[in-house]
This record gives C-alpha cells, sequence and structure tokens, in this order.
C-alpha cells in the first residue's frame, strides 16, 4: 500500500467516532468495526468502507444527519481526510431522501465542510443525479468569500476530476460549466486560479477547438497567461497549432535532431542523460517550446507514449539550441517500469525528430 492509501487509516475512524458520539446519542459500533478492515486496501476502497459505518451510524433521516453534523462542525477536531467519507455520506443520506429540499440543503454542508477539506468528491454524486439543478447551486458558490469554496466551484465540476466519479454531462456538454469559469479565471486567488486552468485542461482533451476558444476570449479580456498556459498545457503536447499559436509560439520550420543517449541501455532504477538540439530554419526568431518523448513497451505487447517537458527556449534566426535532461526509469507507485525496448523522440513546437531507441534491462 502506498502513502495515500494510509490517508484513511484507523486512528481517522476512531476520532471521528469519538466525535460523533460527542455531538449525538449515536452508536459507533458499525463505525469502529470498519477500522479493523482496512489493512491491505486502497484509498478508494477505505473511503467506501469508513462511509457504509458512518451511515450505519449517522440518524435514518436526512434532518437529523444535518442536525449531528452541523453540531460536529462547532467542534475543531472535525478536520482533515475524516471529511471526506462523511461527506459522501451526507449527499447518500440526501440523495437516499429524494427530495429537492435535501438536494439543495446538502450543498450548503459541503460548502461548509470544504473549509475543512475539499467536498469535490462527494459533489460528483450530486451532479451526476441532476446536474443542472446542482450547477445552478454551486455557480452561487464563485462569489463565495472564501476561496475554498470558490475553488470547490471549479474543482468539483472538473470533467475529468482525477480519483472522481466521471459526470458524463459535463464531458459531453463542456459549456456547462462555462459560467462559473468566467467567473473565476480572474479571481484573486491562485488557489482558485490552478483549479481553473486545470478545469480548462479537462475539456481541452475531449473538446480542444473548445478549449482554445474559451482561452482566447480569456486572454483578450483577463490577460490570464499563467491560468490558460495551465489549461491548454495537454494541446502543447500534443503540438496543437491553436494552442501554440496563442500562447505565442513559433509555427516555423524546426530542424529536430534525434536524441543524444549517454548510453544504449539503462537498468530499471537507474537515469539516463540525453541532450536535444533544435535548429531554427526561419529567418525570424522563434519562441519554441520543448519536450521529451517516451516511448515504453505495455504488458500486452503494445506501446504507449508520454510526452516530458524539457524547455522553453528563443532561437534566433537560423540559430540552433542544445538542451539536456535526464529520464528515471526508477518505479514509482504511479509508474510501472518494464524492461525491453524503448525510445525516446524530440519534440518541439508540436513537430518531431526520429526516435532513439535504447533498451531497458532488469
Amino acid at each position: 500500500m502506498g502513502a495515500m492509501d494510509e490517508l484513511i487509516n484507523p486512528t481517522v475512524v476512531d476520532n471521528l467516532a469519538s466525535i460523533m458520539r460527542d455531538h449525538g446519542r449515536v452508536d459507533t459500533t458499525a463505525l469502529l468495526a470498519t477500522a479493523e478492515t482496512l489493512s491491505g486496501r486502497r484509498l478508494r476502497a477505505r473511503v467506501d468502507t469508513v462511509r457504509a459505518g458512518i451511515l450505519a451510524t449517522l440518524p435514518s433521516s436526512y434532518r437529523g444527519t444535518v442536525a449531528l453534523t452541523d453540531a460536529m462542525f462547532e467542534d475543531s477536531r472535525l478536520d482533515g481526510w475524516m471529511i471526506w467519507p462523511l461527506s459522501e455520506a451526507l449527499v447518500h443520506r440526501a440523495l437516499d431522501g429524494s427530495t429537492t429540499v435535501a438536494f439543495d440543503d446538502v450543498h450548503r454542508v459541503l460548502a461548509k465542510l470544504t473549509t475543512r477539506l475539499s467536498g469535490e468528491f462527494a459533489i460528483r454524486d450530486l451532479l451526476i443525479a441532476d446536474h443542472r439543478r446542482s450547477l445552478a447551486i454551486i455557480g452561487e458558490w464563485t462569489g463565495s468569500p472564501d476561496d475554498h469554496v470558490r475553488r470547490l466551484a471549479s474543482e468539483g465540476t472538473r470533467p475529468r476530476l482525477p480519483w472522481a466519479k466521471q459526470v458524463p454531462a459535463l464531458i459531453a456538454a463542456p459549456g456547462v460549466t462555462r459560467s462559473i469559469l468566467d467567473k473565476l479565471v480572474a479571481d484573486p486567488s491562485e488557489y482558485v486560479r490552478r483549479s481553473v486552468g486545470n478545469h480548462l485542461n479537462d475539456i481541452s482533451r475531449d473538446h480542444p477547438d473548445t478549449a482554445t476558444a474559451i482561452a482566447a476570449d480569456w486572454t483578450a479580456e483577463h490577460c490570464a497567461t499563467p491560468t490558460v498556459r495551465r489549461g491548454l498545457r495537454t494541446l502543447i503536447k500534443r503540438g496543437d497549432l491553436d494552442a501554440l499559436t496563442l500562447l505565442g509560439f513559433s509555427t516555423t520550420k524546426l530542424g529536430l535532431e534525434p536524441p543524444a543517449l549517454h548510453a544504449d541501455h539503462v537498468h530499471i532504477g537507474e537515469t539516463l542523460p540525453y541532450t536535444v538540439t533544435v535548429q531554427n530554419l526561419g529567418d525570424s526568431d522563434a519562441n519554441v517550446v520543448i519536450d521529451v518523448v517516451l516511448t515504453s513497451p505495455t504488458a500486452t505487447g503494445g506501446s504507449t507514449e508520454k510526452v516530458f517537458k524539457l524547455a522553453r527556449r528563443l532561437i534566433p534566426g537560423n540559430g540552433t539550441v542544445t538542451v539536456s535532461g535526464k529520464r528515471s526509469f526508477t518505479p514509482l507507485s504511479t509508474r510501472t517500469i518494464r524492461a525491453g525496448r524503448h525510445s525516446l523522440t524530440t519534440q518541439a513546437n508540436g513537430q518531431r525528430s526520429a526516435p532513439t531507441f535504447f533498451d531497458v534491462n532488469a
């Protein structure tokens, strides 16, 4: 198990049970029992397990559940990762009641809890149930004085929020969150603006033309370059000409040499240094974003590629630049390294060189 999995642990469960007992007449036996079942489970499974224990502990009615939660909120111990399964349990109870009153009110509770830990995961079930009604409420959060609440308006409605349930309506129709993003793109908090950029990047994965159109509007109205750059990063890696042009990168023809490797093989756990050379074949200066593309074998015998940022350079007309880098082949919890034939390719402003092949050995 990785460190992330341990965010929901027996201590978190014990502390939450103590808070619930202190503020309500509840039997926490079922909740406490979940602490013994967490070992060996991944984070998502732990959240689901503890959420079930919370639901077995909370009052059966939504009104009773919210009354207890509001009382618990006054306790400063209610903080951190225990909020995640608690907020999901609250949403479950609200939806179980099938009333618009509970549906609307649980948004209020999530906005309160998100000041302790983001409610971005819990809110997904509300969006799945009725995205139009939910978005109408969430849209009001853009005017909140609390940056955690404003961020939730953007982060919770991201089309492809990591670790979260997908909301098909948000992927199919990115325009439904446009008004939220427009109100937050120039937010005074970088915390909020980064979420807006990530939201735009999600949109770009499925609707590149929509993303570049939104980015063009923001650039003209707000001078939102850092947010736009974050929002178009996937398109830049793909070499999308509209995104490159919008961010001021040149479309002139470039001369790209295959990466020069310091060795023709590397062992798992080692690092491979390399250099890449890019030539500006035009007469005018060229603003260039330089990446390397790693192609690796898959478990099924195919291949997969990943683009890694390397550098940004202004190359004079007919000039050449050489950039050094290194690629680690150390396995991580989020990255599996497989032995076999790999390659590195130079990419600059979407243009690619021929690949350089090398072997990764066990």
